[in-house]
């Protein structure tokens, strides 16, 4: 019997020392818990979800946002202008090439894969602020008297004249950080801004010499020496138009190159230019012909001071080119 007896209360206080697996399992889970529980985990709010993927930005595209946003001033202005009745057909004319050259510009960017409310989130924003100002900054039009300009509305075409030529030596500088297709297309537009200001009756000189002002040389002498032809074979107001053109083109060569040339020296025409007619196609051909030259004359690889000098120059060809009935295009010369 000692032997049943010991038996029995050894099998009972064995079980009453050695808890089931199953509850040492839950202990142990219990006290994992509130270990993590100790440390900040919420068990009432679910993880977070994965991050949305960021969209690439396309190329140039702050670039593009920026001159977007500065044109949509731009052509604001122009219809304040018309809205007070100092404007005119030359700035209706300048407002729809202004127009194509935001509808071009948007479509790159969409295209690209910008969303639309991320370009008019930019055109709301405003132009990025630039240091010399201009396209991609707050309006600071150069020139004597003219600092404080930026601050005024507006309404005139003087005031206008003064906003298109407000390009600061930033908006040059951001040029030769973008691609060549869009380097091409806003220098060109930038020439075309230009013209709009000398149109407007704003000198618009030409900068300092740049390592493009050789071939801004070469192409300026052979403009004077065809516009020297055209006049001498016109007749009657086309006479007195080419005069006047030519008188331009001197100065123009002056300020390029320091000298003028009145020696023809070997610059073939293109045809034989006898009567007023033939007269007439020379200058239409040789200023159209120039106008498209700028992304050539300016080189493969610019730099900002040889955009600019480039765009100067364009700028006063262009001008000069619509007295004979060459239009006014949104970006000249670019084949982007």
């Amino acid at each position: 019997m000692d032997g049943d007896t010991r038996g029995l209360g050894s099998r009972v206080m064995d079980g009453l020392g050695r808890p089931p697996r199953r509850l040492l399992v839950l202990g142990g889970g219990a006290a994992a818990l509130a270990l993590l529980v100790d440390r900040g985990l919420r068990l009432d709010v679910p993880p977070p979800p994965p991050p949305v993927p960021t969209r690439r930005p396309a190329p140039d595209e702050a670039l593009l946002l920026s001159a977007v946003a500065d044109l949509e001033r731009v052509v604001a202005a122009e219809t304040s202008v018309l809205a007070g009745d100092d404007g005119g057909a030359l700035v209706r004319r300048l407002r729809t090439v202004n127009r194509e050259q935001l509808r071009v510009l948007r479509g790159r960017l969409t295209n690209a894969g910008v969303p639309r409310s991320v370009i008019d989130a930019a055109v709301a924003a405003g132009p990025t602020p630039s240091a010399g100002a201009g396209a991609t900054g707050t309006p600071a039009p150069t020139g004597p008297g003219t600092s404080t300009a930026a601050a005024r509305p507006v309404r005139t075409r003087k005031a206008l004249a003064a906003l298109l030529d407000s390009l600061g030596p930033d908006d040059w500088a951001a040029l030769t950080t973008a691609t060549t297709d869009t380097r091409e297309l806003l220098g060109a537009a930038y020439g075309q801004r230009l013209a709009g200001a000398v149109l407007l009756g704003r000198e618009v000189a030409v900068s300092s010499p740049s390592p493009a002002r050789p071939e801004v040389v070469a192409r300026t002498e052979p403009l004077v020496y065809a516009f020297e032809v055209v006049a001498a074979q016109s007749s009657g107001d086309q006479r007195s138009t080419a005069e006047e053109t030519l008188a331009a083109l001197v100065r123009l060569q002056i300020s390029v190159s320091g000298t003028s040339s009145t020696t023809p020296a070997g610059w073939a025409l293109p045809f034989p230019v006898t009567t007023p007619d033939a007269a007439l196609r020379l200058a239409t051909e040789t200023l159209s012909s120039a106008v498209d030259a700028g992304t050539e004359v300016a080189g493969p690889q610019p730099n900002a001071a040889s955009l600019e000098d480039v765009a100067r120059w364009s700028a006063n060809v262009q001008a000069l080119a619509v007295d004979w009935d060459v239009p006014l295009t949104a970006f000249p010369g670019a084949t982007a």
